[in-house]
């Protein structure tokens, strides 16, 4: 039993350390080369260890919902953007090229990791540690799955800039860890075939569908981070046995704190996104300070034709920059509304003049102090 337990724990560590390397020391592996390890690690891995002969209870029906699910997310992706967003075309159009580079590989990446983590989390991975066991294969195969995605979703961000190191963090590594969790909660359950209909669904329609939707980006890390949680409430509640009432009430907890904080996550995230009828900013300047203070965070109500008059603070663009400053003049010239502002700290008015098509809101109310974080972060990319 002990020599199984460190040939797995080689195997787990040997695995970790390459895609360590291929995430945070070399670039040089592309999805197709991925790919290639990932299926030869899955060949070592089947021959060297032994799958559980028991069959998962419903695994015919699981593979049909997480199918139903994953046609179901696509969908909800593209009624989204039908209704909220509008369209870009796909850099990546499906062709020979794209089949080969990127269709296949995918397929095989998705199919070699999850029977790998199958076949290595359903093994005996614990070790006792004082009075607590601990099931280090399970934590190292979760690690790997996570740094899998990451080198998979790497070369859509830069993380040397602030949007790229946000988009790792928020639409891979937190969306990468939700999904994970669940994948490792069906894997031992019900089996690993459901994963990959899932995965290679939600996967491959980016390159086979040409126009995609212009999603802001904290809104698909918020989707891909709380799908997986709303599948895990079906699957537990339809084809969990146990019902003891202790039982479900802890679950009903966990429900009613998870759904909290869910809520406040996606508030936060419409507000951040400004794309709702409120917005809110970080002030990174000095040139309203009495008012609103560097490191404030504006809350702003978007700008539908409300009228603006002398003394109001507008959020509005200038030279691509978002700036919020106070009316100090307006003036209607050939049936055009000019609006003059300035900041209340600033010596002189702004240069030029701002019209509608520049406004995006007006100033509601300040949180104070809570942009410094972000002021920091941006502080360090620049």
């Amino acid at each position: 039993m002990r020599e199984s337990k460190i040939k797995l724990y080689l195997f787990e560590v040997i695995l970790l350390i390459i895609l360590f390397v291929a995430l945070f020391v070399s670039n040089n592996m592309t999805q197709p080369i991925l790919a290639f390890v990932l299926f030869l690690y899955m060949l070592l891995v089947r021959k060297s260890f032994t799958k559980n002969q028991k069959i998962p209870l419903y695994a015919r029906e699981i593979m049909i919902l997480l199918i139903g699910f994953g046609i179901l997310y696509v969908g909800a992706f593209y009624l989204l953007g039908l209704f909220f967003y509008d369209f870009n075309k796909q850099l990546i159009t499906f062709g020979f090229k794209t089949l080969i580079e990127y269709i296949i590989p995918t397929t095989i990446i998705v199919v070699s990791s999850e029977v790998i983590r199958n076949y290595l989390i359903t093994q005996d991975g614990s070790c006792t540690i004082g009075k607590k066991s601990i099931d280090i294969a399970k934590a190292i195969t979760f690690m790997n799955m996570v740094f899998i995605d990451m080198i998979v979703f790497r070369g859509v961000y830069n993380a040397s800039t602030l949007n790229g190191f946000l988009g790792l963090t928020g639409f891979i590594l937190c969306a990468s860890i939700s999904c994970n969790l669940f994948y490792n909660y069906v894997s031992i359950r019900y089996g690993y075939k459901g994963i990959i209909g899932y995965r290679l669904i939600t996967s491959l329609y980016a390159y086979i569908i040409p126009y995609i939707p212009n999603m802001y980006i904290y809104f698909r890390s918020f989707l891909r981070m709380t799908y997986p949680y709303l599948m895990y409430l079906v699957l537990e509640y339809t084809y969990t046995k146990e019902k003891h009432a202790i039982a479900f009430k802890d679950k009903r907890n966990n429900i009613i704190h998870i759904g909290i904080v869910l809520t406040v996550t996606a508030l936060v995230t419409m507000l951040i996104s400004c794309q709702f009828r409120y917005g809110i900013i970080v002030v990174g300047s000095g040139s309203m300070t009495g008012a609103i203070n560097y490191g404030d965070a504006a809350v702003f109500e978007s700008y539908h034709g409300q009228k603006i008059e002398k003394g109001d603070v507008i959020v509005f663009y200038k030279d691509d920059l978002r700036l919020i400053h106070r009316v100090i003049d307006i003036q209607k010239v050939n049936g055009s509304i000019r609006y003059y502002t300035k900041g209340d700290a600033n010596d002189y008015t702004d240069e030029g003049y701002r019209t509608v098509k520049d406004l995006m809101g007006v100033y509601h109310f300040k949180i104070s102090y809570i942009g410094y974080p972000t002021l920091f972060i941006n502080d360090l990319f620049s």
